[in-house]
């Protein structure tokens, strides 16, 4: 008899815990440990919509990760370097589009792709729920949170934010690890007072989780930057593949 008030209280708890708390312990319990092994791949599909003649240009590279407890580690292919190198050489018309997505390519970026559970922590530590729905994914039963995120203040005073807006749906399982999310940001400001920029975007993330760590295995985007100097759009799509 004496159970019962803590058992009432577990009940509460249990009652009034939202979506977003079982997905904040869930990725909590993702500690990263052994070693996983696979193949980051990145391709870019950007368009200068200044240029009417120019066609969409397109770029891809490849490379091997192994991240494991004390490390992460990229090992490139040496011919893929070389042509990057010899592109960029080139003279009078270099192509830099290669080298460009190479160095991008970082480890900080990997690292975060195959390990993505802090990642997704600091982003909803600085997040609202908004709603919480059941719903569905790939047809099993998921719940579906919708997510204000609270933008990065801005440090530079000779900007005017007129819009920074930033939110993500994700849909998790029963057991509060995200099954998928989708995160749109909208920006719109002016510098010096005659400049100004929009950059529009939206983000499509599969997860999957492997050796205890959540691993985005496919992420695209897509968006267009206005102003500045700079009228563009843009897709992107990041894989990764476990390998056994």
């Amino acid at each position: 008899m004496k159970l019962l008030p803590f058992v009432a209280l577990f009940a509460a708890h249990a009652a009034g815990a939202t979506g977003l708390d079982d997905m904040k312990a869930a990725l909590a319990g993702l500690q990263g440990q052994g070693t996983l092994r696979g193949t980051y791949e990145a391709r870019q599909v950007e368009t200068d919509l200044d240029a009417k003649a120019k066609g969409p240009e397109t770029t891809s590279v490849a490379v091997a990760v192994e991240d494991d407890a004390g490390a992460v580690a990229l090992r490139w292919d040496k011919a893929l370097l070389k042509r990057a190198a010899d592109e960029a050489a080139k003279r009078p018309k270099p192509n830099n589009a290669l080298l460009m997505l190479i160095n991008s390519t970082s480890g900080a970026k990997v690292a975060a792709a195959v390990n993505y559970a802090p990642k997704l922590l600091q982003t909803v530590a600085h997040s609202q729920l908004v709603s919480e729905k059941a719903d569905t994914y790939q047809g099993k039963p998921a719940r579906l949170l919708l997510l204000a995120i609270t933008p990065a203040a801005e440090e530079n005073s000779k900007v005017n934010m007129k819009e920074n807006t930033h939110t993500a749906q994700v849909w998790i399982g029963a057991d509060g690890l995200p099954l998928a999310a989708t995160v749109t940001h909208k920006i719109k400001a002016s510098f010096m007072v005659f400049i100004s920029f929009e950059d529009q975007s939206r983000e499509e993330l599969v997860f999957n989780v492997a050796a205890n760590r959540l691993v985005v295995v496919k992420r695209e985007e897509q968006g267009a930057r206005k102003g500045a100097g700079n009228d563009s759009s843009y897709r992107n799509t990041y894989t990764f593949t476990t390998k056994a």
